[in-house]
């Protein structure tokens, strides 16, 4: 009896065994033909059991040493390749060849993507799915640290012609798709009077757009930081402490040259209105 419980155990020690991409329900926009066409062929293609998985040699993604594989992909591990393959042609840029979501993004769609107890978020198998597809010569990442915030950002994903291989498609058509694409797009360039894109600018730009985006996110989470901050302060002090440290902020600013022509009226205004603030996000953080 405890051999079989320990059989079953090992059988299934994922917290999703069936993983499968689910579109965003806040995506309302329609996808372009050839993702369209690659998401319906790899949803019921095992891309796992692709060929080139048993003819190419694998590198490892880091070191490029060869991948000395004794047995193919597991179960578990086979179906988390599935899922995230669906979500990477889902996303993908047709143009620049570029995934352009993190891989934290692609494994929560994909169900690859748990919390533990603690409430801390783990990617894990998304990551080792992507570095199988990475070893075989499917995509290429990287990733690129800030040293500012001391974060990385978003892995630079890109697929390889093998990709569209693996995904039931080939080489040809998606060199046909981004042309036509980049063909769309420059049309609705001119039509604004701007200048046509070349693929190597289409390229950049949408690198560029994926750089911003989490620049804007990690503003935003440090602005709910500093809220948070704030909210502890309103909570430790009272009105009258907290007038005090306000003007003394405010006049520290004048000192630096800041609120030109500021008048005393003025003055206990501005004062009135970082308090008012101040209480008001102390009451959304309660």
């Amino acid at each position: 009896m405890t051999e079989q419980i320990n059989l079953t155990s090992r059988q299934c020690y994922v917290v999703n065994p069936a993983p499968v991409f689910t579109r965003p329900a806040h995506h309302r926009h329609n996808l372009p033909a050839y993702n369209k066409q690659l998401v319906d062929t790899v949803s019921g293609r095992d891309v796992a059991r692709w060929a080139g998985f048993y003819f190419y040699d694998a590198f490892h993604h880091r070191t490029n040493k060869p991948v000395v594989r004794q047995r193919h992909f597991n179960k578990h591990r086979a179906r988390a390749i599935n899922a995230l393959v669906q979500a990477m042609v889902y996303h993908l840029n047709i143009v620049s060849g570029t995934i352009p979501v993190s891989f934290t993004t692609l494994a929560r769609e994909s169900g690859l993507a748990t919390t533990s107890a603690a409430g801390n978020e783990s990617i894990t198998r998304a990551t080792r799915a992507a570095h199988d597809l990475a070893a075989f010569g499917l995509i290429t990442y990287k990733l690129l640290w800030d040293k500012v915030t001391r974060q990385f950002f978003p892995a630079d994903i890109e697929v390889t012609d093998r990709f569209f291989d693996m995904a039931g498609s080939n080489p040809q058509a998606w060199e046909k798709a981004r042309n036509q694409q980049l063909a769309w797009i420059n049309l609705g360039l001119a039509k604004k009077g701007e200048k046509p894109l070349t693929r190597t600018e289409a390229t950049r730009r949408q690198k560029e757009k994926l750089v911003e985006i989490a620049w804007q996110r990690r503003k935003t989470a440090q602005d709910i930081r500093r809220k948070r901050k704030i909210a502890a302060l309103a909570a430790r002090k009272d009105e009258t402490d907290l007038r005090h440290q306000i003007s003394c902020q405010i006049q520290h600013e004048l000192s630096q040259g800041l609120h030109k022509g500021l008048t005393l009226d003025g003055f206990r205004k501005l004062v009135n209105q970082r308090l008012a603030w101040i209480q008001t996000v102390a009451r959304q953080q309660e």
